[in-house]
């Protein structure tokens, strides 16, 4: 039997800063929308220590989710219990950024770990936010991979399936954010989880669909007028123009935006005002067919 979440309260105080007024207005997060609208997701935490990143939250505002990084590849207990408080202050919903134990790395490097000590990480870092969070009278709603992990988990099914299976074991109801690829569907699929597919409006796609590499000369779009136009392109047409120019179909239902863009701020509130609607994800409601397990051995 399905467990009745708490509802979270989603008042907000007023301030200067809130765009309540003029934006979109949110619809209740225990309703499924994606038919009505789409999520705008950012990070948040991302510092550690004396460490901060700049602007991060200058988009808290337009955006819908906040995904809290959780000690691995960045954020301590400090740092998250003060993301959590700006997450409370813009009512947004909850999502955990879990990546590589990789501090010095930020996450972008590939970390070589066996299935179970990579089980045993997701877990951790969920736990560990939703910890804090329960203090504040929070739940997660999502849980977002960050950097070489989000790239693994598309088409790495190893990694996909251990992931997708630690996120389940830790609570089914959770949604599995994440570039659409034949790795992440099947893992989400053999996980009961539901997946959200993700689109970037600051990076590039491949022919495939596929985010080109950072490596890649073209990778990042450096203008706010093309990342205005790709946004407007996704949103209207559901498609990009990839790098050879042809149209691509994405199929997404959350579109990530980050402090790191020229001109944030500006760009995240002209994309929020391009949405009639804008909501958070929920998997509810959400119908869990038989659940298929991987048999993945984690002593491995």
């Amino acid at each position: 039997m399905r467990r009745q979440k708490q509802q979270r309260s989603r008042s907000r105080r007023e301030s200067p800063q809130s765009t309540a007024a003029t934006s979109p207005s949110l619809v209740p997060s225990n309703t499924l929308c994606l038919s009505q609208g789409v999520d705008l997701n950012t990070n948040l935490g991302e510092g550690f220590g004396t460490y901060k990143i700049a602007g991060e939250s200058d988009l808290l505002p337009y955006v819908t989710s906040a995904n809290i990084a959780c000690g691995a590849h960045a954020g301590d207990p400090l740092v998250m219990e003060a993301a959590l408080e700006e997450l409370r202050y813009y009512g947004l919903s909850l999502g955990a950024h879990i990546g590589y134990p990789d501090l010095a790395g930020f996450g972008r490097r590939e970390i070589h770990l066996s299935s179970a000590e990579l089980r045993a990480s997701v877990l951790f870092q969920i736990g560990a936010l939703s910890g804090l969070a329960k203090t504040m009278g929070f739940e997660i709603t999502q849980v977002r991979p960050h950097g070489f992990l989000y790239r693994q988990m598309t088409n790495d099914v190893r990694i996909a399936t251990v992931v997708a299976k630690a996120v389940a074991e830790y609570d089914r109801w959770l949604v599995l954010i994440g570039a659409v690829g034949p790795a992440l569907i099947t893992a989400g699929e053999r996980a009961g989880l539901r997946v959200a597919g993700e689109a970037w409006v600051d990076r590039a796609y491949d022919p495939n669909g596929s985010l080109l590499p950072h490596s890649h000369s073209r990778a990042i779009l450096k203008s706010p007028r093309e990342i205005i136009n790709q946004a407007q392109t996704l949103i209207a047409r559901r498609e990009v123009v990839a790098v050879d120019g042809s149209r691509v179909p994405i199929d997404f239902q959350t579109i990530h935006l980050h402090a790191g863009m020229p001109n944030a701020k500006e760009i995240a509130e002209t994309i929020r005002n391009m949405l009639p609607t804008a909501c958070p994800l929920t998997a509810e409601p959400f119908t869990l067919g038989p659940v298929e397990d991987p048999g993945l051995a984690f002593s491995s």
